[in-house]
């Protein structure tokens, strides 16, 4: 059965945003795999995905958390902090530190950005919050940089006509 994702709103989670293609990659996987993973382990996903604002990749902001995202994070009352990157169930063998998607806290992270805070509930039903430190690489962030497009020269002969006029 696949899901339906339309945004929700929720007054007691952090706004988060996740890119149009984030989207669309996530609602496929979730909607063709369905039957793969119990309803418990999709269910968060899905409820945030419900809720997030989508955005051009080009209009994401570099500190927040999209697939493919290394980010450093921690937990409420621990000292330490974790760095991970968020990855598709597939790609989790492309990472040293690949965290899917598909758990409680690939789930708690896609959308967040640097400083937001969010809880979510572990398997054994406990509610932890987790705080985004830094998102260390993001892959819009890294694309736009390397092609981002130089502002449009005016040729001289053009600049005298303005003048001209």
């Amino acid at each position: 059965m696949p899901y339906a994702l339309s945004r929700v709103s929720d007054t007691w989670r952090p706004d988060i945003k996740v890119t149009r293609q984030d989207f669309r990659d996530l609602a496929s996987l979730l909607a063709i795999n369905t039957g793969q993973w119990t309803r418990k382990s999709v269910g968060y996903l899905v409820r945030e995905l419900m809720r997030a604002t989508v955005v051009d990749q080009g209009w994401i902001p570099a500190d927040v958390v999209t697939m493919g995202s290394r980010v450093e994070y921690r937990q409420a009352g621990k000292e330490s902090t974790q760095i991970v990157t968020l990855s598709y169930p597939a790609e989790r063998e492309l990472f040293r530190d690949a965290i899917s998607i598909l758990t409680p806290v690939g789930a708690a992270l896609i959308g967040l950005s640097a400083g937001q805070s969010i809880y979510y509930a572990r398997p054994d039903g406990i509610q932890v919050t987790i705080e985004v430190v830094k998102v260390l690489y993001q892959p819009e962030a890294d694309s736009y940089r390397r092609f981002k497009p130089r502002p449009r020269q005016t040729s001289t002969r053009a600049q005298g006509a303005k003048k001209d006029r």
